[in-house]
């Protein structure tokens, strides 16, 4: 699968997303994507590649657990890290330019969902985050 930024100017490929995907409430990706969720794709490193652009990339640190990846030219908000986990992305599907493999797995930190989200039942949700990422 491909991904690209909104200018076109970073480019990706994912091979496949493991373990999940997932629809995250928190209010840090809800203001990194000015919407009411953000949801990402986990990918391990060996199954992603930068095929142009990544000097485009600028990494913001959002926490003391995370960093979070977005084109310095049109702001697309590409991904995010947990910084111990140096082995794995998650990729905003909303940069895919194909299709993902897969659906959305679940749903979490939906403790912080704005009360004007409509509640899809037909996917696990977790208040928070799950003990066994």
């Amino acid at each position: 699968m491909f991904g690209s930024c909104l200018c076109g100017e970073i480019n990706y490929e994912v091979d496949c997303f493991s373990p999940e995907i997932t629809n995250c409430h928190c209010g840090m990706c809800r203001k990194f994507h000015g919407a009411a969720f953000a949801t990402y794709g986990k990918v391990q490193l060996k199954d992603f590649r930068w095929l142009e652009g990544q000097k485009l990339l600028t990494i913001y640190p959002s926490s003391s657990n995370a960093v979070r990846g977005f084109c310095s030219l049109c702001g697309s908000s590409l991904y995010y890290q947990i910084t111990h986990q140096k082995n794995q992305l998650s990729i905003a599907i909303g940069t895919l330019d194909d299709e993902p493999s897969r659906a959305v797995d679940n749903s979490i930190f939906c403790s912080s969902k704005p009360k004007w989200v409509q509640q899809n039942s037909s996917i696990p949700e977790y208040p928070e985050y799950p003990e066994w990422n």
